[in-house]
């Protein structure tokens, strides 16, 4: 690979880190700017310009997907089957350096990588052992401490002096009893993949040698998303003026909440002093619209250096908001305007769905199989087959006939009510023996042949389901719903405050929503659990078809890393993005960051929507717009607004809502043309580019010097014509 080479494939800035010399530097990549092709050409030219032998290259990255991709690249680059340097995740490596390593921070050879089930075991174990009820101290809550504890390279002795409150006492009691546990396990867990190879390197002095002097370049994605444990592993790799390359984003940095810090990025010359930084502005991603949108966005955010990204793909099409009625009318706009986009001839796997939280996906893909659009939920497990949907059905199967011995297991002792595994198996035997169903078993059996303890369970159990079912006969299903999750504290398993515990309240609530827009909208609206089963069953049928590749709907979490050349962003409102445990600034810059991350996403359309009102648990809830739409330039953005949002009295507070002053007047739709110019109560002047259609129904696309290119319907556009 020659200099000559590199200057056909790189822009100025990117050179310019790939050819950087000795010394550490930092290169902040822009979205769709090309920071992989700095990494992989910087191995390349490292290993062919400078001679560096490749086994004293290391490249690390968060994820295998990007790993097995940058090794790709670069052994596509060198023409060569198999790359000599290391290109892994950070815990690959950490797992390595334990493998040969370990026995010296006395680590038993053969050691075992406890995953997420097993830790959230271990857990419980403790809490039982410590005499604490899982009600008061929920094990994921637990364990989400715990492993940011460790990411701040904590032990727990280190981690009990600092504890003040009741709670943080007693977690450093769980915290001591889940590592002596682990340890007798002969286990370790992920975060110890980083903290306890950082371990052996302060330790053991002549290991540290032996890896820093086989070690002369590092290189490091995604900066911005370390923690503290992560930039300790690699100073000890590298030392403060060694050979490191990071590349980040501080405007892409979006998992604060699960240890990442972004004063890595900030504070970079702190912890590598005279480190040269670059800044990677070109995009070939998105067009400039995109981008200014976006920048726009960002630049309300005080935590970051400041950068500005162009393109030279040309200005491209303005954004389109679409303000919804609530979210069906929302989910209906997003699959009709993607099916639009189809038989425009887009393809489906060009079109990504996004939105802040796992429970919004319900009502899109409801939508999505009823209108047989194909599409694939990434990075999640589809809303129905989520573990606490599935719970709920379970419990909605069994109350309505409880011979449907599949649910009725499920549910046996979900949540736990002491009916542990040895009992099942008692029970199984003697169903087994006598010939009947579980339910049958519960009912007719006097429970002799069952130890004490087991039997009163299974009575509760049996007087749980029988009282359900007399709740059923009285109650309206939403009603009953809530009495359901009353009556089984159901959602105690999931009181703790960690991400993962919200998450399934929010689809715990979404499934409520669900039960209540399936009965109808208005007040009287009722519908049967036969009813709502089927609807289920229906759904949970055609789950399964698609194409083999369709929309993607997914999490803004979940987009991180990807682009597709049509992007809908759902759920603008506050509450929903920010969402509401966003309290502190912090938190706000953060949710403004993953909004950020959406949008740039888009290579060549992006739509935004938001709701008047959306089903809370069950419940309608009026919704603010998010106040981040006020910070995207509104030149650059068309706003539709539904139809909907003006039918009927339940909607009377729509324009206001919206930022109207009042209701929309009889249009003088026949006198505007292309070229009349008009005047908008808030909008001010301006002049009618398109019309579209006829009449009341007519479509207009009006310039507003103040506001920038609009599109309004006719009936609701509230224009004077002063031509």
């Amino acid at each position: 690979m020659s200099a000559l080479d590199l200057e056909g494939r790189l822009n100025e800035a990117q050179l310019a880190a790939v050819t950087h010399g000795e010394g550490p530097q930092l290169v902040l990549a822009g979205a769709g700017s090309g920071k992989t092709r700095v990494i992989t050409h910087r191995i390349g030219w490292l290993i062919e310009e400078m001679g560096v032998d490749p086994r004293a290259i290391t490249a690390m990255t968060f994820t295998n997907k990007a790993a097995r991709e940058m090794e790709s690249r670069v052994e596509t680059l060198l023409r060569t089957d198999r790359l000599e340097s290391s290109v892994g995740t950070f815990h690959r490596f950490g797992l390595k350096l334990l493998r040969r390593f370990g026995e010296r921070i006395e680590l038993k050879r053969g050691f075992t990588v406890f995953d997420d089930t097993d830790q959230i075991a271990l857990v419980k174990r403790s809490l039982k052992d410590e005499g604490l009820d899982e009600g008061s101290f929920p094990p994921r809550t637990m364990l989400s401490r715990i492993s940011d504890a460790k990411s701040r390279l904590l032990t727990p002795a280190a981690h009990a002096a600092g504890a003040e409150t009741f709670f943080e006492k007693r977690l450093a009691q769980v915290f001591r009893r889940y590592e002596h546990l682990l340890q007798r396990s002969s286990a370790v867990d992920f975060d110890d993949l980083i903290g306890l190879p950082v371990r052996l390197l302060v330790e053991d002095a002549e290991i540290g040698r032996r890896i820093r002097g086989g070690l002369r370049h590092l290189l490091v994605d995604e900066f911005q998303d370390t923690n503290h444990a992560q930039l300790r592993l690699v100073r000890e790799l590298i030392g403060p003026g060694g050979n490191i390359t990071a590349v980040g984003d501080e405007d892409q940095g979006i998992y604060r909440w699960r240890g990442a810090d972004l004063a890595n990025v900030l504070e970079f010359e702190k912890s590598f002093p005279d480190a040269v930084v670059r800044k990677l502005e070109q995009n070939y991603r998105s067009t400039q619209t995109i981008l200014d949108a976006s920048g726009g966005l960002i630049a309300h955010n005080e935590g970051r250096r400041g950068k500005r990204l162009w393109t030279d793909r040309g200005a491209g099409d303005p954004l389109e908001l679409f303000r919804a009625r609530d979210e069906i009318d929302e989910a209906r706009w997003v699959v009709r305007t993607a099916r639009q986009l189809e038989a425009e001839g887009a393809r489906w796997s060009e079109i990504g769905v996004l939105v802040r939280t796992n429970a919004q996906t319900r009502a899109l893909e409801e939508e999505l199989l009823r209108t047989e659009t194909p599409y694939t939920l990434v990075g999640g497990t589809r809303f129905y087959q989520r573990a606490e949907i599935r719970d709920l059905v379970a419990y909605l199967r069994a109350i309505g006939d409880p011979r449907d011995q599949i649910s009725m297991e499920r549910i046996l002792n979900q949540p736990p009510r002491g009916i542990g595994r040895k009992t099942q198996r008692l029970v199984a035997t003697e169903c087994e023996r006598q010939g009947l169903t579980l339910w049958d078993f519960l009912v007719v059996d006097q429970f002799e042949s069952l130890p004490e303890r087991s039997a009163k369970a299974l009575r509760r159990f049996r007087d749980l389901l029988q009282a359900l079912q007399g709740d059923l006969d009285q109650l309206p299903l939403v009603a009953f719903l809530d009495q359901l999750l009353e009556r089984t504290g159901y959602l105690g398993l999931f009181a703790g405050d960690d991400e993962d515990s919200r998450g399934r309240r929010e689809n715990v609530g979404e499934f409520l929503s669900a039960a209540q827009g399936f009965g109808g909208e208005s007040e009287s609206g009722r519908v049967s659990l036969t009813e709502l089963l089927d609807h289920i069953a229906l759904v949970s049928d055609l789950d399964g078809w698609k194409v083999e590749r369709g929309v993607s709907l997914m999490t803004l979490h979940s987009a991180k890393g990807l682009e597709f050349p049509l992007v809908f962003v759902g759920g603008l409102e506050e509450g929903v993005i920010p969402h509401y445990n966003a309290k502190e600034p912090a938190d706000i810059e953060e949710e403004r960051r993953l909004l950020y991350v959406g949008m740039t996403r888009a290579e060549r359309r992006l739509f935004l929507s938001s709701c008047l009102r959306r089903r809370v648990a069950g419940r309608f809830q009026d919704q603010r717009p998010s106040p981040f739409l006020d910070e995207i330039p509104s030149s650059l953005v068309i706003v539709h607004d539904s139809p909907s949002l003006f039918e009927g009295e339940r909607t009377r507070g729509a324009a206001t809502f919206f930022g109207r002053q009042q209701a929309p007047s009889e249009p003088e739709s026949g006198k505007l043309a292309k070229g009349s110019r008009v005047r908008h109560p808030k909008l001010g002047d301006g002049v009618v580019l398109s019309v579209e259609g006829y009449g009341d129904g007519a479509k207009l696309t009006v310039f507003f010097a103040s506001a920038g290119k609009r599109k309004l319907v006719a009936k609701f556009a509230n224009l004077e014509s002063i031509s």
